[in-house]
């Protein structure tokens, strides 16, 4: 009969890993190579979801304080409102209030509105780029979860080789051991983050159909650009990307050459036919990312992303013969600009408009370039 082996003595300084490694020399450095490479790969994974953590705590503290900037600008707006309201209802318990005193009143309340206004749509606009951001944010979190699985799995495949290598020594050492428990409760945790996956998959589509809902609630009806309101969050958020990337960005100001001649001679129909036609030609050469900004009854925003002026004038005059043949010989005027290091969305548009006028002066389907 053989003998039971008797159990291993470890000594100061030795470790189970060690006596299994010469005990069986062609398996046990190999097992414990992978225990190490697998440890390791849990290390630059743990580093890596830190710094993504990081990341992503920051962008929630930026909607924060942002969110906070569009309560204080309802809330002022609202007070403005008020004060306005209030202001006519004192004049009007006047018996008889003179006509400088109804005038002042007048104008100072149609002042007070206007900026109420304004402040709102500022608000809205934000409100929009915090939400497209917020689920960007979310879509990023998804992606470190599946990181989290990742090494979760790297994490239970070190432990499946921890517990080979314990249950040598649980041969030689006697029964006792709680191994099959610590693998069923791995199984368990592994289920468990399928489900929270599937969670996360359920959850996604949530919020591209907010997304969606959102962005067509923002849609011109006739062209199905972005309108201002939307398009200028749009517009702010690839600004702030380019920077973020150290990338180029280029904007197109593009006016519809001749647009109120059709309208006159062959009715508003051709005339929206027209825009529908100019709105296709410009999103066909352009990628699906490129926003395209509805900004007045002839005008249209593009923000081409990772273009400088010389490929930007080459997709301009890709639309402009797309245009020529899809519409008989329609046409855009165009102003190109790019962004600066100093600019603001503000005067990003304001050099695309300057550029814009100067085509207007050359030639119908001229460019200018800022």
């Amino acid at each position: 009969m053989r003998e039971d082996p008797e159990p291993l003595e470890l000594h100061s300084g030795e470790s189970l890993k060690d006596h299994k490694a010469d005990a069986h020399p062609s398996t046990g450095g190999a097992a414990r190579q992978a225990v190490v490479d697998t440890d390791q790969t849990a290390a630059d994974t743990d580093q890596t979801l830190a710094d993504a953590d990081q990341t992503v705590s920051d962008a929630d503290q930026s909607s924060s304080e942002r969110d906070q900037a569009q309560a204080d600008a309802d809330q002022m707006a609202s007070d403005r409102d008020q004060h306005a309201s209030d202001r006519d209802q004192a004049l009007q318990e006047l018996t008889d209030p003179s006509a400088e005193e109804a005038a002042e009143s007048a104008n100072a309340s149609k002042v007070e509105r206007e900026l109420s206004t304004d402040e709102r749509k500022d608000a809205t606009e934000e409100r929009s780029l915090t939400l497209l951001e917020r689920i960007e944010d979310a879509a990023r979190r998804d992606e470190q979860a599946a990181v989290r699985d990742a090494q979760a799995a790297i994490r239970d495949r070190a432990a499946e080789l921890r517990d080979r290598a314990g249950e040598h020594n649980q041969r030689i050492s006697g029964p006792g051991g709680t191994y099959p428990t610590a693998a069923e409760d791995r199984a368990r945790a592994a289920e468990d983050r399928a489900r929270a996956a599937e969670d996360r998959k359920r959850a996604a589509l949530d919020r591209e159909q907010a997304r969606l809902a959102l962005e067509k609630a923002q849609l011109d009806d006739l062209t199905g650009c972005y309108r201002l309101g939307l398009g200028r969050a749009m517009l702010q958020r690839e600004i702030d990307r380019s920077r973020r990337s150290g990338g180029r960005l280029a904007l197109a100001y593009c006016d519809v050459d001749g647009l109120k001649r059709v309208n006159d001679e062959q009715g508003h129909a051709a005339g929206d036919a027209l825009l529908k036609g100019v709105s296709e030609a410009i999103r066909s050469r352009l990628r699906s990312y490129d926003a395209v900004i509805r900004v007045g009854g002839d005008e249209f925003v593009c923000v081409l992303s990772e273009v400088d002026l010389e490929q930007a004038s080459r997709i301009v005059d890709d639309i402009q013969d797309i245009l020529a043949k899809e519409q008989h010989g329609a046409s855009v005027s165009v102003g190109l600009a790019t962004l600066h290091d100093d600019d603001s969305l503000a005067t990003l548009m304001e050099r695309g408009d300057r550029a814009l006028r100067k085509a207007r002066l050359a030639s119908p389907s001229a460019r200018s370039l800022r």
